[in-house]
């Protein structure tokens, strides 16, 4: 059944609004990163500002709930129970040849793909310049669970090549799966062939590049100088919020707002024909 015309525009609307608006702050803060930061001053760059006045409590506390809710998320699909609309669902996927090597050539695809601008330095030992994040919505869309599997052992291999490997590597895998996750159960219709799945794609880039960057951050945060009394982290409260944070959701934002949902487009009709889409590919048990 096919959508009305009104119902079409409605959602054709929502998604323009949404696109230009993420785009507009993507590329804002860029611009002023760029122009504004000075180096070990994170009160220099206006976004960072902004961020600094909630304070670090209030931070810890939107974080430490993105951080327990996404942990939980991973340990619930781990255990073959995920969430279908508001209701928690039983299923079961194959994980036969096929699903094993979607989640190795997307780890094997990501992780170089983040280790070849490793060297686009931006803080030292915690990230850095990454276009290779515009595939994460990519690989959940599509490849659904072993795809955000796969992304976050490829950000874990980035890390080791790249030279990035130590304690918040450990958020930076839960933090990436949430990537390819959140557009894999936001966006209803994987082929992106409606406006509404148009808009359901870049709410979820949004959504999801906050959240991870929220995740890490946290993580970094309790293990930071002065918040744990056995620091593992070097970088303290102020620039892990103040920097790191503001930085990452604008890393991660802008290459996937820009890349993701053309490639999605393109690429489904292959995936689709190749039997690799995620819907094909799992069984539902039962719902809750």
């Amino acid at each position: 059944m096919s959508t009305p015309p009104k119902e079409k525009g409605k959602w054709l609307v929502i998604t323009v609004i949404v696109a230009v608006l993420a785009l507009i702050f993507g590329i804002w803060g860029a611009y002023t990163y760029v122009t504004e930061f000075k180096w070990g001053e994170p009160e220099t760059w206006t976004l960072s500002r902004s961020i600094l006045m909630l304070g670090s409590g209030f931070w810890f506390v939107v974080g430490a709930i993105l951080w327990i809710v996404g942990t939980a998320f991973l340990i619930m699909e781990l255990a073959g129970y995920t969430f279908m609309g508001f209701k928690i669902t039983k299923f079961k996927i194959r994980w036969d040849s096929i699903d094993i090597a979607i989640m190795a050539l997307t780890a094997a695809v990501y992780g170089g793909a983040l280790a070849a601008t490793g060297g686009l330095v931006v803080i030292p030992g915690f990230t850095w310049i990454r276009p290779a994040n515009a595939l994460t919505p990519v690989f959940g869309v599509l490849f659904g669970l072993p795809g955000a599997i796969g992304t976050a052992i490829g950000n874990f291999i980035a890390d080791a090549f790249a030279g990035y490997l130590g304690w918040g590597s450990i958020g930076g895998f839960v933090g990436n799966f949430i990537l390819a996750y959140i557009p894999y159960k936001l966006v209803s219709d994987p082929s992106l062939r409606s406006p509404r799945a148009w808009a359901e794609c870049y709410l979820s880039i949004i959504i999801a590049s906050v959240w991870c960057s929220a995740y890490i951050s946290w993580w970094l945060y309790i293990w930071s100088p002065g918040v744990s009394p056995v620091p593992l982290v070097g970088l303290p409260p102020i620039m892990i919020w103040g920097w790191f944070f503001p930085f990452v959701i604008i890393n991660n934002l802008l290459v996937s707002v820009i890349l993701s949902p053309p490639i999605i487009y393109i690429l489904y009709p292959v995936v689709k024909n190749w039997g690799l889409l995620w819907k094909d590919r799992i069984t539902i048990l039962s719902r809750k």
